[in-house]
C-alpha cells in the first residue's frame, strides 16, 4: 500500500492513480467527485478561442473518464457536463435510487455562436435506500450559486458551498467520503469542515500539495447554508 502524501485529523491524501489505490482502501460511506469532463476547450472558434486559460485546460477537460470506478460504491455524487449524462446515468440506474441535481449559475460566462448559456452544471446522485440525509432545504434538486471567486488556479475548482450541500445529503457526521479525482481538494476541505473523514486521490503532486496547504487553513462553518 502506498504511503499517504498527507494525513491529519481524519483527512488523507494519496498521490497516485485511483485505479491502483481504490481496491486497497477501506470502505467509504460516500464517493463524491468531479472527474474529467468531455468538454472541448480547444482554440478553434467561438468566444473562447483567444482565452489561454481555457485552451490550456484542454488535456484535462477533453479526457473524460471510465466510470467503472463507481461499481463498488452504492452511494455517490458525480459532477458532469451535459455530454456525459448518457454515459453516467446508466451507472445511476444500477443503484436502488438516483436523482439528477442541477447547479444553476446566475453569472454564466456569456458564450456566443447561437448556443445556450453555460448556466447549468449537472450532478448525478446514485444512492441506496435510507442514505439521503440533510434538512428539508438540502433536498431541493437544484443549487443556485454563482461561479467564480476561485481560491486556486485549478480549472475545475467547485465552490465549497455547493459541495457542502452534497455532503449533508449523502453523509452523517463521522462518516467517510472518498474523492478519486481530488484536484485542489475542495471536497476534502468541505468534508473536514462538516465533521466528516475524507480520502482524496490525485495523480499530480502539484494538486496534492495545493490541497494539503488549503487544509492547513481555518475551518469554515457551513451549518447555515
Amino acid at each position: 500500500m502506498i504511503e499517504p502524501y498527507y494525513s491529519h485529523s481524519g483527512i488523507t491524501i494519496y498521490c497516485a492513480d485511483c485505479r491502483d489505490i481504490l481496491p486497497n482502501l477501506p470502505k467509504a460511506d460516500l464517493l463524491l467527485t468531479d472527474p474529467p469532463y468531455l468538454v472541448h476547450a480547444g482554440a478553434g472558434g467561438g468566444c473562447f478561442g483567444n482565452r489561454d486559460h481555457l485552451v490550456e485546460t484542454g488535456d484535462f477537460t477533453d479526457g473524460g473518464c471510465d466510470y467503472s470506478f463507481l461499481d463498488p460504491f452504492h452511494n455517490w455524487f458525480v459532477f458532469c457536463s451535459r455530454r456525459q449524462l448518457p454515459e453516467l446515468i446508466p451507472w445511476a440506474l444500477k443503484r436502488e435510487r438516483w436523482n439528477l441535481i442541477t447547479w444553476c449559475k446566475p453569472n454564466p460566462v456569456p458564450t456566443c455562436n447561437n448556443k445556450y448559456l453555460p448556466d447549468v452544471e449537472y450532478i448525478v446522485h446514485g444512492f441506496s435506500r435510507g442514505r439521503l440525509f440533510g434538512e428539508m432545504a438540502d433536498k431541493q434538486a437544484f443549487i443556485l450559486h454563482p461561479c467564480g471567486n476561485k481560491e486556486t488556479d485549478h480549472p475545475n475548482e467547485k465552490p465549497l458551498t455547493v459541495i457542502a450541500k452534497l455532503i449533508r445529503l449523502g453523509t452523517q457526521e463521522g462518516e467517510t467520503i472518498i474523492d478519486p479525482f481530488m484536484g485542489s481538494g475542495s471536497i476534502l476541505i468541505a468534508a473536514r469542515n462538516l465533521g466528516r473523514n475524507a480520502i482524496g486521490i490525485d495523480t499530480e503532486e502539484k494538486w496534492c500539495e495545493c490541497a494539503a496547504k488549503r487544509l492547513s487553513q481555518e475551518v469554515f462553518d457551513f451549518t447555515a447554508d
